[in-house]
């Protein structure tokens, strides 16, 4: 029985979200000044699993991207799978799941802006299975919450947020000065091979 009702939410949601295809569209064509639909997909989504998230981009050749994200909670992958798995196919849309890596991405966070060549890392690979970071973020002490969240961006969109949530262990923040680096650091394209070689 839950299984079944399982599949029923999945499929009721893929069913929504073709039927409100043109409106999202329309929003990823805006200038995103009406985030109503945006926000019912969040809310849809929710319904079926109150840890994911949407995010909607469109590549170049002008498709819509769906990416479905846990938002980096480890209890969010096997509803992400689910759903990514019974998903029907979409004109002109491709869907995701997790966030992908890239080797070049700009973010920003609620205001703040910075590159990731800000992001410098030493890694601790304590184990077979993860690793241990001690991350430093210049100018960090500026808003802290914040410079930690879009750093937490970078890892998900340059690691891969599967990568993020299955083989980061522990992370500890630390202020990095403007003109400051740190002996032995590395950046996160190199930690994300790293991470290839050495735990996969």
């Amino acid at each position: 029985m839950s299984s079944l009702f399982s599949k029923n939410k999945e499929a009721y949601f893929w069913k929504w979200f073709v039927r409100n295809k043109a409106r999202i569209e329309s929003f990823m064509d805006s200038d995103f000044s009406d985030y109503t639909i945006y926000k019912r997909l969040t809310k849809q989504l929710k319904s079926y699993n109150s840890i994911l998230f949407p995010e909607l981009t469109k590549t170049q050749d002008g498709i819509y991207v769906l990416i479905i994200t846990p938002d980096g909670d480890e209890k969010g992958i096997e509803p992400v799978q689910k759903l990514f798995e019974s998903r029907p196919a979409i004109e002109n849309w491709i869907v995701k799941k997790f966030r992908q890596p890239n080797d070049e991405i700009d973010l920003n966070f609620d205001g703040i802006e910075y590159p990731s060549s800000d992001i410098e890392i030493i890694p601790i690979f304590a184990d077979q299975d993860r690793v241990d970071l001690e991350i430093f973020v210049r100018n960090l002490n500026q808003d802290e919450g914040k410079y930690k969240a879009l750093a937490f961006l970078y890892l998900d969109h340059i690691l891969g947020e599967f990568n993020t949530i299955t083989k980061i262990r522990y992370v500890d923040f630390f202020h990095l000065d403007k003109d400051q680096s740190v002996k032995g650091s590395i950046g996160l394209l190199e930690l994300r091979k790293l991470i290839e070689e050495k735990l996969y």
